[in-house]
């Protein structure tokens, strides 16, 4: 799965279903996607956070770890204001601010690298689990976005993979699926029903970064409202 900022609740039900989550960030940034952007919810609505970036070979053929993030727009300064002023008069605000503040006030230059640190230090507050491995340090070379999936499965001893319901366009076709059949592999895909939790406002706002989850219910609310959305079905 690409490294996303600041992802959503269904991004950690697939860290929370599995033993081994790759971080694919050896494919191509996409601008339009959460790889450098998500949402949070402000005093006045839905506020989009978006982490500015150098792409070194152009936005369309820059791998995501290639991705430099431009803080000559003082963005960081920006999104931590932001987060206090959204929610510093939620429950667990003392609880969470700080440790993504310090994330945010380091030293790290690349996107990927900021994506996974997030990731990770989210992960460790809902006790998930996991071993986390990154795709440029795996020797997996094959050009065949399936058979590298299986390739991954295989360097893991993984007799089954998890799927977010995006992949199923290139998953669910009879090459694909007798690829993995013929290695042994079954395809699980997600399908996560974000259950409504409470919020600042009165009408829930779904699709949230995983920030707000946190920052109103704290960690082990947070990992409930996951585990009660998770819905895991097999490829057939």
């Amino acid at each position: 799965m690409q490294p996303a900022y600041l992802p959503w609740l269904g991004y950690f039900d697939l860290i929370d279903n599995v033993k081994d989550f790759i971080f694919l960030d050896n494919v191509k940034f996409n601008k339009s996607s959460y790889d450098n952007q998500n949402k949070i919810i402000g005093t006045n609505g839905v506020i989009l956070l978006s982490v500015p970036t150098h792409a070194q070979h152009g936005r369309m053929d820059t791998m995501i770890n290639e991705i430099k993030i431009d803080d000559s727009r003082r963005w960081r300064k920006k999104h931590l204001a932001s987060i206090e002023q959204s929610y510093r008069k939620t429950s667990y605000y003392y609880e969470i601010y700080p440790a993504v503040e310090r994330i945010l006030n380091g030293d790290i230059k690349t996107l990927s690298d900021l994506n996974i640190a997030l990731i990770k230090l989210f992960s460790s507050m809902l006790f998930l689990d996991v071993n986390f491995h990154v795709a440029s340090q795996i020797n997996n070379t094959t050009s065949d976005k399936v058979q590298r999936l299986i390739n991954f499965c295989q360097i893991y001893d993984s007799s089954s993979y998890y799927s977010p319901e995006g992949s199923l366009d290139y998953l669910d076709t009879p090459k694909s699926k007798e690829l993995f059949n013929s290695a042994g592999i079954t395809i699980y895909f997600q399908q996560f029903k974000l259950v409504p939790y409470l919020q600042k406002n009165n009408d829930f706002s779904p699709y949230m970064s995983i920030l707000d989850a946190l920052m109103n219910l704290g960690p082990e609310g947070t990992r409930d409202v996951i585990r009660k959305g998770s819905c895991i079905k097999t490829l057939t």
